[in-house]
Order: structure tokens, then C-alpha cells, then sequence
């Protein structure tokens, strides 16, 4: 069974290109939000003070891709390293300082270290090393947004090497919860990433079911029933993609030559499968 590849790969040829984690090479329907996010870190390649950015908007609309690829270009271009680290699952002062610290290459920190002595590392490296760009990936879920702004602050006082900050939340930045001195240290520019509309989330999926699937397996049709079920409802890229994969591995499990829009709906509803 496990080593029959032939029928795990009828109808993918690629199905890390439906993951979550995965980053395509072109971001769709994100330009403007794009290029404002590369002129705000730009300055970085040139070791001046960037501008702080809050990404926001709802969830499923690219946040998180735009960003991660906007990184992925600098750090490509440039002598700017990039470190993302996710709030929710680093959602305390120290756990967060602590990733930061192991995504730039320190052991992992003991238990019990002191948060002064996890900033004077972060000091350290910043003077030592390269400008940076720290991403904060839902921020609106960290229970200490007021004490990571200061601590971020702190990090790239006093240093030749400048340090940027993206922050990506689901809330506007008139909810994040910062005191009115890390609000000023911030001085953020806000960059709204509004829902997809249906021919968007379309393109959307016809790019990633050309890279993830097989030539001729996905119907145009089957495509469409996904957006129209999507696009009606909350515009979730996210969720489309998931569809798509979900309708995908049915047609697979029923040994079908291609994924139909019958697939899409049994995705749809658990108890058709």
C-alpha cells in the first residue's frame, strides 16, 4: 500500500504547493501591498532607518505569503537577514526573545534566563552582525504587544545596524494594545490587505493546481465551484486551497483520472466521503 507510488502521485506532481507553508514565487493580486512593504524595508539594504510596518486584514488574504516572500526577496538582494517567528505559538516575552535568539543561530537558551540577558544578546548580535528584519506573524495574539515593542526597541539602540519590524494581525492597528510611548517607537505605516474578490481567488488557484497537480486533472469548472462556494462566503484564500486539496486527495483515494467539481462538493460535505 505505502509503497504503491504510482497512485500517490496519478494526480499530484507537486502537493507541497497546497501547504500552508508553502510560498509561491509570484504573489497574486497583492502588488500595491507588496511594493509597499519593499519601499518600507528598502533602506535596510542600505543600513538607514527603515519604516515599521503593521500588515493587517482579515484571515486568508495573503498577509503572511506577501510578507514571507517580500523576505525571501531581500535576504536574496541584499545583506539583510530576516527572522519570522509566530506569535501565537511564542505568545510570552520570553518565548518569543528566545526563538528570536535561536533563529539567529544562538543555542537554545536555558530556562529561567532572565529577559535583560536575552536583550543583551539580541544587542550583541544586531552590533556585530547585519541589519534586520524581524516579522511578528499574528501579533494581535501576543499577550505582551507593549513589552516586544519596547524589547525591539532596546535590541538596535545605539548601533550602526538598523533593526525593521513588520507586525502581521487579523484586528486593525487601532486594537493592537500599545502604550502611547511604544505606540510613538512604532511609528508604524499601515498596509490593509482587503478580502479577494472571485477572479483573484480563480487565478489563485489555478497557479497553485498547475504547480500541485498533474496537466489536465483539474477542470476549469472544478475550479470555478470552489470560488463560487468561497468567494460567496468569506473570501478565505486559505480555505479555497485547502478545498482544493481536500477534493483532491478524494479524486485520488477513488482512483479518478482528474479532480471534478463532484470532488469539490464531497470536500464540501464530510459525510458524502
Amino acid at each position: 500500500m505505502f509503497g504503491d507510488s504510482e497512485r500517490s502521485t496519478q494526480l499530484f506532481s507537486d502537493e507541497s504547493a497546497l501547504s500552508t507553508r508553502y510560498t509561491p514565487d509570484t504573489v497574486i493580486g497583492r502588488d500595491q501591498e507588496r511594493q509597499a512593504l519593499e519601499m518600507a524595508l528598502a533602506p535596510l539594504t542600505r543600513r538607514t532607518a527603515p519604516e515599521n510596518v503593521v500588515v493587517y486584514g482579515p484571515a486568508g488574504v495573503g498577509k503572511t505569503t506577501t510578507v514571507t516572500h517580500v523576505c525571501q526577496r531581500l535576504e536574496q538582494q541584499s545583506q539583510v537577514q530576516t527572522v519570522q517567528i509566530n506569535c501565537w505559538q511564542y505568545n510570552t516575552r520570553s518565548a518569543l526573545l528566545s526563538q528570536f535568539l535561536i533563529d539567529l543561530g544562538y543555542p537554545a537558551p536555558r530556562k529561567g534566563r532572565s529577559i535583560d540577558e536575552l536583550l543583551r544578546q539580541l544587542h550583541e548580535w544586531v552590533a556585530k552582525h547585519q541589519c534586520l528584519a524581524v516579522v511578528l506573524d499574528e501579533f494581535d495574539r501576543h499577550q505582551a504587544q507593549t513589552d516586544i515593542i519596547y524589547d525591539l526597541h532596546h535590541v538596535s539602540a545605539d548601533v550602526d545596524n538598523e533593526l525593521g519590524i513588520v507586525l502581521i494581525s487579523n484586528r486593525p492597528p487601532a486594537e493592537i494594545q500599545l502604550d502611547p510611548r511604544s505606540q510613538s517607537r512604532l511609528n508604524y505605516r499601515p498596509v490593509h490587505f482587503p478580502r479577494y474578490d472571485a477572479d483573484q481567488l480563480y487565478t489563485i488557484l489555478q497557479d497553485r493546481a498547475a504547480t500541485a497537480f498533474h496537466p489536465d486533472t483539474v477542470t476549469d469548472d472544478t475550479l470555478q465551484r470552489i470560488v463560487d462556494r468561497v468567494a460567496g462566503s468569506n473570501g478565505d484564500c486559505r480555505h479555497a486551497i485547502e478545498l482544493l486539496h481536500r477534493a483532491g486527495r478524494i479524486a485520488e483515494r477513488d482512483q479518478a483520472d482528474a479532480v471534478t467539481p463532484e470532488h469539490v462538493e464531497q470536500s464540501f460535505n464530510p459525510a458524502r466521503n
